[in-house]
């Protein structure tokens, strides 16, 4: 088993496991987020292709179909809509049925948690307000 690290400049943002079929996503939810069976969730996610080089066009993005379960899938439904980022790890998936295979990621851990962050900055903002400031 290999280790990976994700880092935002300088900053470590993330260490864990490299599992097999395994995949990084920063992207932004499309459309709504579905309940699926008891405690699940799917929901598109909309991948930036980057811009074209040589006209300055915004490529195509890339399509992936995600889904998640129990903690994670509330999760994601209490702070997660439409159009927000989302930065995530998932194992890719298939399995055929009726001679049709479906494709989907299925998602294992958020590397960026929004509500994390947003608890973080009211506290920062908090502490401002009140000048209690470490420093």
């Amino acid at each position: 088993m290999k280790t990976i690290k994700i880092y935002d400049g300088e900053k470590e943002i993330y260490s864990g496991n490299c599992y097999v079929n395994t995949v990084i996503f920063k992207g932004r939810i499309y459309g709504d987020i579905k309940e699926i069976f008891q405690n699940g969730i799917k929901f598109s996610l909309r991948l930036s292709n980057g811009k074209n080089e040589e006209n300055g066009e915004w490529s195509k993005p890339t399509f992936a179909d995600c889904v998640a379960f129990g903690d994670l899938a509330g999760k994601i439904k209490k702070s997660y809509s439409q159009n927000d980022e989302i930065f995530l790890i998932a194992k890719y998936t298939s399995r055929k049925q009726n001679d049709i295979y479906y494709k989907n990621f299925v998602i294992r851990e958020l590397i960026s948690d929004k509500e994390a962050e947003k608890s973080y900055q009211q506290k920062i903002e908090k502490l401002i307000e009140t000048d209690d400031l470490p420093f």
